[in-house]
């Protein structure tokens, strides 16, 4: 205690003394020491103590009267004695053991822990503080920072703690140049795998990536305590040792420290795999198993070595597992009777089907899926394949003829096979279809119109094939002239694909369930 608490007890000095009331030294050793300490004589520690109660409250005459605009004296003050009292009484209500040790128990995620007095004194004290002298409204918090938003402030991603501002008295931390500085610097975007983050994406895909982690890390857990296969726990362990990596990579490029306490907080303990199990999933997703031939094998009901993915690249096969498992989610009954799933480099196409042998072969167009993706795309826009469906539409096009061949076999709708040849399945489809879509009545308009124009025999025959063309390439696609086998797969394709089918698409779907529900 220096020299200068003869004339005056600072704040500083009060809190001093009141720590040594803590571990139990009664007011007079307290007097004795300071008497001691200053040699000043029991009426002058008596008129110093006098002069504390007093100094405090009125040197922030100030402060009060720019809050209140008018100084009121303690004693006359209700409602700084009501909030005081508050204080009190809530300090009674919530702390345990104050009187008996230097500490608090504090909640930390449930479970009681007791803290030593000097690392919550300051921020009781700053609380309390904050509760008394402030000149925002909690309203203006609320509506100027979003306090109690996620985006706002102390919502998911802001790391700031807010305190008292007095204008006029209190200093600023930051200053407006400092402020502009980091939003300047934290605008700039920094590239990651092609895309660029701010800081603020930065950090919302931080979040993503470990939401993405947790997930995965029950999903392991899941199959494990479902008796699942353990080749396919350890490829998923595989995967989310591969999350763990990139999340790394992806923070130290951001320049983010790895918060991976929010991975492990759903307490599932250790999941990723060992160095021998990652060699050994390494291994098996580099034949074939990262679509593995296991799944669609499984889906289809075939040996998995029926099942050959040859040069295709990982999202082609990818593809290739979407659209059958698409088509056989639907479809159950094809289980078992498409049997094979080949690559084929001498195809000329993307696909095709042996329909009514159930064999179904991919060509070398899938060995590059980007490129794949961009041809089909462009087939698209020029109408020769239908509207409102993507490259994986592809397979789903081909299971369409395999349905065909399946129909067909069972003798569905006319479907016949027999030594004098096959009538398919298709033919009676696509009739009524157009039937309903009013072809008929268009082609009869068209020969009439045509035939009036003076055209006749061979060029009113070559005129009418135009207009047929016309018609079907316009509601389904240019493809889907070829024969009724390619519109029946046409017609499946956007059926089964386009989030807003198309008329003839849906008439086709409402023709197909009609067949299917007979079967079933």
């Amino acid at each position: 205690m220096r020299n200068e608490y003869k004339e005056k007890i600072a704040s500083t000095a009060d809190w001093q003394i009141n720590r040594l009331k803590i571990p139990g030294y009664s007011s007079e050793d307290i007097e004795n020491a300071l008497k001691d300490t200053l040699n000043a004589s029991y009426l002058e520690m008596f008129e110093l103590y006098d002069k504390v109660i007093d100094w405090e409250y009125v040197r922030n005459k100030d402060i009060y009267e720019q809050i209140n605009a008018e100084y009121i004296p303690f004693e006359e003050n209700k409602h700084l004695i009501q909030v005081t009292s508050a204080i009190k009484k809530q300090s009674l209500e919530d702390l345990e053991n104050i009187t008996r040790s230097l500490g608090f128990y504090l909640d930390y995620g449930g479970r009681k822990v007791l803290t030593p007095l000097s690392q919550v004194y300051s921020r009781y004290l700053d609380n309390a503080c904050m509760d008394i002298v402030t000149v925002w409204s909690q309203q203006q918090l609320y509506d100027v920072c979003g306090l109690g938003t996620v985006t706002g402030l102390c919502g998911a991603n802001c790391y700031h703690p807010y305190f008292p501002f007095v204008p006029g008295v209190s200093v600023r931390t930051y200053t407006d140049d400092w402020l502009d500085e980091q939003n300047r610097k934290e605008s700039e975007p920094t590239e990651f795998r092609g895309k660029e983050y701010t800081l603020y994406e930065a950090k919302q895909r931080q979040r993503q990536m470990e939401t993405a982690m947790r997930a995965q890390r029950e999903k392991v857990q899941l199959l494990q305590k479902g008796g699942a296969d353990p080749q396919e726990v350890m490829l998923q362990k595989a995967k989310y040792q591969g999350q763990l990596n990139e999340y790394a990579v992806f923070s130290r490029k951001m320049g983010l420290k790895e918060e991976r306490e929010r991975i492990y907080i759903d307490g599932r303990g250790r999941v990723a795999p060992s160095k021998d199990t990652l060699r050994t999933a390494q291994k098996i997703m580099n034949t074939d198993y990262l679509f593995e031939r296991g799944k669609i094998a499984n889906i289809m009901g075939v040996n998995k070595n029926a099942i050959d993915f040859g040069k295709m690249d990982e999202k082609s096969k990818k593809s290739v597992y979407n659209g059958i498992k698409k088509v056989f989610a639907q479809f159950p009954e094809l289980r078992g009777y498409t049997n094979k799933v080949l690559y084929d480099p001498d195809i000329k196409g993307y696909a095709m089907s042996k329909s009514m042998q159930g064999v179904l072969k991919i060509g070398s167009k899938f060995s590059n899926y980007k490129e794949l993706k961009r041809r089909y795309d462009r087939d698209v826009r020029m109408q020769f394949h239908p509207a409102g469906t993507n490259a994986d539409a592809i397979i789903i096009h081909e299971m369409g003829h395999q349905l065909d061949g399946y129909l067909t076999q069972r003798g569905v709708w006319g479907g016949n096979v027999s030594l004098y040849g096959t009538t398919r399945t298709s033919v009676a489809v696509k009739r009524e279809v157009l039937q309903q879509l009013g072809y008929f009545d268009y082609i009869r308009a068209e020969r009439a119109e045509w035939t009036r124009m003076g055209y006749k025999g061979r060029e009113l025959n070559e005129a009418l094939e135009f207009s047929k063309k016309e018609f079907i390439t316009k509601h389904i696609s240019e493809y889907a002239n070829k024969n009724e086998r390619e519109f029946f797969a046409e017609c499946f394709a956007e059926y089964l694909m386009s989030a807003r089918p198309r008329e003839a698409a849906k008439i086709f779907g409402e023709v197909l369930e009609k067949i299917m529900e007979g079967l079933r």
